[in-house]
């Protein structure tokens, strides 16, 4: 519970404000903050940026623990696949060793910097994209709504990449001072629900791809007045 008071020294009486937040509701004002700016701004604007930070969570944040899970699920079902390919058997042929070892660790500070690098990355190319320019709503009716969906998985993923960042940091070096530790300290974490809602917004993100491919990479114009 983060618990700010006020103490206001007065002649007759003392006055006491106190102004306390969740983290659960805290989480939810800065998800709903991420919202309302892609909704104001559109998909196209924030795209890039949502990328960014979805693949600078997936590689940072987790460790790239799912990344290298991934790389030698394919490395070792390699041959299976070609063998399977080919119309044989695949369970007559065996597996591969693993490519990266699963215990590697990349220490607090490197990911840490290399989240910010990425990030950072995404947000100077923002603008040089393709893609990136005003939605118009007469021509792209969704644009709004794909747009507070990046903008709250920004928001979403910044909040628990901060979270998670810091219960490593305080593991480590001890807590911070409040409000700042405070704040870090009370928000949930909600990695488990991330790589289902990532996995949503690729999804919707492809379909657009698939339906709007020739227009995607242009800018639509405003309306003649």
């Amino acid at each position: 519970m983060l618990t700010y008071e006020w103490h206001n020294a007065l002649p007759v009486a003392q006055t006491e404000l106190t102004f306390s937040v969740s983290g659960f509701a805290l989480l939810v004002i800065l998800v709903v903050l991420g919202a309302y700016i892609g909704n104001m701004r559109g998909v196209r604007s924030i795209l890039t940026i949502a990328l960014g930070t979805i693949v600078a969570y997936l590689l940072c944040v987790q460790g790239g623990e799912q990344v290298v899970g991934v790389i030698n699920q394919i490395w070792q079902n390699a041959p299976r696949t070609i063998t399977f390919a080919a119309g044989r058997d695949p369970n007559l042929v065996p597996l591969l060793d693993p490519l990266i070892s699963a215990d590697i660790q990349v220490p607090l500070f490197f990911r840490f910097i290399f989240f910010i690098a990425i990030v950072a990355i995404a947000w100077f190319f923002n603008k040089g994209s393709k893609w990136y320019g005003a939605s118009a709503v007469r021509h792209e009716p969704l644009a709004p709504i794909l747009g507070a969906f990046a903008g709250a998985l920004i928001a979403l993923l910044w909040s628990n990449a901060a979270a998670r960042f810091y219960t490593d940091y305080r593991a480590i070096f001890g807590p911070i001072a409040p409000p700042v530790g405070t704040a870090l300290g009370i928000l949930p974490d909600v990695s488990a629900f991330i790589p289902s809602l990532i996995f949503i917004f690729m999804f919707f993100l492809i379909l657009v791809l698939f339906f709007y491919l020739p227009r995607l990479v242009t800018v639509p114009e405003a309306p003649k007045r």
